[in-house]
C-alpha cells in the first residue's frame, strides 16, 4: 500500500472503527448494566482509542505492491499489534477490569476488526465495480 492509499485507508477506517467502538460499547453496557451512563469524556477516549487502532495499519505501508504472502503476514502482525495496543490502552482508560473483562475486550476488538475489514472490502469492491463499469462503457463506445 503506497502513501496515498494508506492515507485514504486511514481516514476511512477511523470512522468505521469509531462507529464500531461506540456500537460495541453501547451493546456491552446495555447488556451488562442498562442503567450505566456513559460519560461525555468517553467520546474523546473512544476517538483516541480509534486513532490508536487506525495507526496500526501502518504495518501495511509499502512503496511496492505486497504479494499475497506478504499481505497475510502483515495481517497477522496487524491483528496481534492491534490487540496489544488496544488492550493496553483500554486497560489504562478503564475500559475493562479483570480476566473476564479482558477476555470480552479481546473478543470485541476482534469483532470490530472483522467489521472494519468487511466494511473496507465492501467499499473497495464497490469502487472496483464502478471502475470496471466505466471501462466497459469506454470499450463499447470505441466499437
Amino acid at each position: 500500500m503506497n502513501k496515498n492509499e494508506w492515507i485514504r485507508t486511514l481516514i476511512l477506517h477511523f470512522f468505521i472503527i469509531y462507529t464500531g467502538t461506540m456500537f460495541a460499547t453501547l451493546a456491552i453496557v446495555s447488556s451488562t448494566d442498562p442503567t450505566t451512563q456513559i460519560p461525555i469524556s468517553y467520546l474523546w477516549q473512544a476517538g483516541l482509542f480509534s486513532l490508536a487502532a487506525d495507526l496500526t495499519t501502518l504495518v501495511y505501508y509499502s512503496k511496492n505492491e505486497l504479494s499475497r504472502k506478504q499481505h497475510w503476514i502483515r495481517t497477522v502482525i496487524h491483528t496481534v499489534l492491534i490487540e496489544i495496543v488496544l488492550m493496553t490502552m483500554g486497560y489504562f482508560i478503564g475500559m475493562y477490569r479483570g480476566f473476564i473483562g479482558g477476555c470480552v475486550m479481546v473478543a470485541v476488538i476482534l469483532l470490530v476488526d472483522v467489521f472494519v475489514r468487511f466494511s473496507s472490502y465492501l467499499i473497495d469492491r464497490k469502487t472496483a465495480d464502478e471502475i470496471n463499469e466505466k471501462l466497459r462503457h469506454r470499450r463499447e463506445e470505441r466499437k
